[in-house]
Formats: structure tokens, C-alpha cells, sequence
């Protein structure tokens, strides 16, 4: 029974990345998941027996995300805001999300106790290379890929059409995985990763790195494409100064390394990333340049708000933002649907003056939509217990996740159910510290790349995609048979 569990959870994991794309992406598959991993837990305490030794510790942190649950929802209920609704509070939306981020722990202390070796975290690791990378590649080159930067779009130029005049959202793909973020960070660990077993295991693992290589700058995200770049010199200088530290002899074939670090710098100029932070560059340029106007009746409000109408007051407003917001910078989808104008005019009026010839970028507008509604709310106890993750969503997911959960949850409750991101951090440190060698090292990466790409990027910590991968890295790092 402890093989045939063993062989399930394997089967799980490796396939993982399939229930990622499109077709299989949703609400529903993500509660599926959730099931199996409570189910893997159950079945893992029914046949190790060691495994319960540890429940004094395992209980109280469910019955922790349990009571903070209930809180959250009855402080939810005195939510007020500006629009119709309040944004539409959800408590199934608030208990999939609890139990989401209750996941990571509750599959590392599963795979612990079921003893994973080496063995069974390369063939994960490889399936999940194999099948991520391949099919992103794959269908570049056919040009049937989702771009990464759109939902709906397809790619119209693979690879081999690259140029610097290519428009980005055109040639960045994604395959038909549903996040662009999420596989970034995926191909970051999984590049890491491969550069260790390469070092350690197998000169093939050249290729694997390759492969990773090419569809991080295929995926055309910053993470993916500069961060990836950074991380490989990064390790590269990493693993030279083991080999002074540690007076180990220095192998010719490692030399192999600056191959994926040539192939990448003499693409990237070309590539998606760059031809999207030139358009950035440009629009901001645009900006600049262009002289904003205040219109006759604007002066008239700020003069003479009191002979004004209050919806006469309102229009000019929204005249204003319309014509002086600058549409590649701040598209009007943000101030006309997603919160919308009609209800909070003063807010975007005083956004449009103070942002409208500096660079903004989508996650300023996103946090500063955010801090808006909880001041309107104007009750301290967001501060301790957030404003809930369904309204969040209801009005605009911030891409950063630490942050979003902080609003989300409070601090109370980022500290209830992110702590475990921490504790697999100061863990990995403190394996390091006893013991200095180039296999600690690496996992101490893979679990601070994690938590600063997370910190960089949104749709992360709170999606079932990235958590099983936590949860794999999470039991890894406890892993004491690697070299």
C-alpha cells in the first residue's frame, strides 16, 4: 500500500503541469487538486505511522486557518464602499482560497513522511522540464500559442520571425498554460535546477538548461527572460566560488555552461522582453513630450466649486481624466470598467494629475486602486484582518502576492498563512549553515527565488500550479541523500 500511495503521489505530481493549461484550468480542477492533496495526507498518516508523531503540530495550524476564517467573514460584513454591491464578498471564493494556501504545508508534511529519495525528485523534475518546456516551444513554432501578455490572443510570429520592430504581445508565448508568471517561475526553479544536476549528476543536463533557456526567452516575461539570464551568470559565478571554497578540482566540461549564457545574450536583443520594454520606453517617452492642457472649466472647479452643479462637476472630471490619461500607460478599462469613474471620479481625478507624465506601470494602479477602497471602508481592523480576497478579485488582482494577500488578509492573517514561506527559508539557511556545500546552496536559492519572484509577480502563492511546486521544493529541501 506505502508503494501503490507512492506511485499515485508520483503520478500527481509529474502530471501536474497538464491541469495547468486552458482547458483544464479552473475553480473546480483547483478544488480536485486540493481534495487529493487532503487525501494523500490521510492515506500518509494511515500507513506511516511515524507520520503522526507530528500532529500536535499539524492540528493546531488548521484549526489557526479556521478560526482566522471565521473572522475574516464576520468582519466582512461591515464592509461599506462607494459601489453597488460593496464588491460582491464570496465566502466559498474566501474558503477555496484558505484552503489553497493551507496546501503547501499540508504537502511537504505528506511527502516527508513518505520518504521521496533522490530518484523521485529527478523524474518530477524532469517530467515537469519535459512537458512545460516542450510544449511551449512546440507550439511557438507552429504559431498555435497563447501570448503570454494576452488571454485571448494567439501569437501571429514564432521564434525564427523575431526582430526588434515585432510587436510583443505578436511573439511572447506562453503555450496554452493560463499564466505567463506562474511558468516563469516554474522554468526559474526548474533552470536552477537543472544547472545543479548538471553539475553534480550528468553533462546531458546541458540540454535541459538549453531547453529552459530558450523557453524562458520564448515566454518573453521579464522574470523569465532577464531574471532567468541573471539567475544562470548567477549560479555560474556560484558554483566557481564553492570550487575555491571548497578546493575542489575544477572540471574542463563545466566550461559547457557558457554556451546557454551565449545562446541567451545573443537572442535577448530580439526577444519579446525587449521589444516590450521598448514600447514602455517609448510611450513614457510620448508622455513626456506631450503638452497637458488644463481645460478652462478644470480651473473653473478648482476656483469655483460651488456654482458648479455636482454632476455638471462630475462630467468635466471625467472629461478631464479621459483626455489627459495616457491610454498605454493607464487604458480605460481601468478607470471606465474596472472601477469605474461614474462612482469614484475624485479618485482617478487625483491619480490623473499626480501620475500623468511619470512611468506608471499596471501594479501601481492595481495597489492604488486597492489602498482607495480599504480607505473608504476606514476601519482599523483591515489592517489586522484585510478586506478578503473575493472582493480583491471582484475589483483587480494585484500582481504582487505578497501584497495582495497583506490587503487581503491583514497581517494577521498573511502571518497565519504565508509563514510557512518563511519557515522553509530559515530551514534551508539553517541546513546550509551546518552544512556548507553546493546542494544546500541550491536549495536555499530555489526557496528565496521562489519567495522574491513571488514578491515580484502576481497569481502565485494563492493558485494551485505553484503551490504543488512549493510543496515539492518544500519537501526537497529536507532531502538529506542528495550529494
Amino acid at each position: 500500500m506505502k508503494r501503490t500511495l507512492k506511485y499515485f503521489t508520483l503520478l500527481f505530481l509529474c502530471s501536474s503541469p497538464i491541469f495547468d493549461t486552458t482547458p483544464f484550468y479552473s475553480r473546480m480542477t483547483s478544488l480536485i487538486r486540493v481534495i487529493i492533496i487532503m487525501m494523500l495526507l490521510l492515506l500518509t498518516l494511515i500507513f506511516y505511522k511515524e507520520s503522526r508523531k507530528n500532529l500536535q503540530y499539524l492540528i493546531p495550524y488548521y484549526l489557526l486557518c479556521i478560526i482566522f476564517l471565521l473572522i475574516n467573514y464576520i468582519h466582512s460584513k461591515s464592509f461599506i464602499s462607494l459601489f453597488p454591491g460593496d464588491f460582491d464578498y464570496s465566502f466559498f471564493s474566501e474558503i477555496l482560497t484558505v484552503l489553497k494556501l493551507m496546501m503547501p504545508v499540508t504537502l511537504i508534511y505528506s511527502l516527508y513522511y513518505q520518504k521521496f529519495n533522490k530518484q523521485d525528485y529527478l523524474l518530477i523534475f524532469t517530467s515537469w522540464t519535459i512537458l512545460i518546456c516542450i510544449s511551449i516551444i512546440l507550439t511557438n513554432v507552429l504559431k498555435i500559442s497563447l501570448s503570454s501578455y494576452n488571454q485571448d490572443l494567439f501569437i501571429e510570429y514564432n521564434i525564427f520571425e523575431w526582430s526588434i520592430k515585432k510587436y510583443y504581445i505578436q511573439t511572447a508565448s506562453k503555450g496554452f498554460f493560463n499564466y505567463a508568471n506562474q511558468e516563469a517561475l516554474i522554468l526559474i526553479l526548474l533552470l536552477t535546477l537543472n544547472f545543479y544536476y548538471f553539475i553534480k549528476e550528468s553533462k546531458y543536463y546541458l540540454f535541459s538548461i538549453i531547453l529552459c533557456s530558450i523557453t524562458m526567452l520564448v515566454l518573453g516575461t521579464r522574470v523569465s527572460s532577464l531574471g532567468g539570464l541573471l539567475v544562470l551568470i548567477f549560479l555560474f559565478f556560484s558554483y566557481l566560488f564553492f570550487i575555491f571554497i571548497k578546493k575542489e578540482r575544477y572540471a574542463k566540461e563545466k566550461l559547457l555552461l557558457l554556451i546557454p549564457i551565449i545562446i541567451w545574450i545573443l537572442i535577448l536583443p530580439t526577444s519579446p522582453y525587449s521589444n516590450r520594454q521598448k514600447e514602455l520606453l517609448y510611450h513614457h517617452k510620448v508622455s513626456k513630450e506631450k503638452k497637458i492642457s488644463i481645460d478652462t472649466e478644470e480651473k473653473l472647479i478648482n476656483k469655483k466649486p460651488a456654482k458648479l452643479k455636482v454632476s455638471d462637476e462630475i462630467k468635466i472630471k471625467q472629461l478631464y481624466i479621459e483626455e489627459n490619461a495616457n491610454p498605454n500607460l493607464l487604458p480605460n478599462h481601468f478607470y471606465k470598467t474596472i472601477y469605474s469613474y461614474d462612482y469614484d471620479v475624485n479618485f482617478w481625478y487625483k491619480f490623473v494629475n499626480k501620475y500623468r507624465n511619470k512611468n506608471i506601470n499596471y501594479r501601481l494602479i492595481e495597489i492604488s486602486i486597492i489602498k482607495r477602497v480599504r480607505s473608504i471602508n476606514n476601519n482599523f481592523l483591515d489592517y489586522l484582518f484585510g478586506i478578503s480576497n473575493s472582493r480583491i478579485q471582484n475589483i483587480v488582482n494585484i500582481e504582487r502576492d505578497f501584497l495582495l494577500h497583506y490587503y487581503a488578509f491583514g497581517i494577521i492573517g498573511s502571518i497565519i498563512l504565508l509563514a510557512v514561506y518563511p519557515f522553509v527559508l530559515v530551514v534551508a539557511l539553517i541546513m546550509l549553515l551546518k552544512n556548507i556545500n553546493f546542494n544546500n546552496y541550491i536549495k536555499l536559492v530555489l526557496v528565496s527565488l521562489f519567495i522574491f519572484c513571488a514578491y515580484l509577480t502576481g497569481n502565485v502563492l494563492n493558485s494551485m500550479t505553484t503551490i504543488i511546486v512549493f510543496g515539492v521544493v518544500g519537501s526537497y529541501v529536507s532531502l538529506k541523500e542528495a550529494k
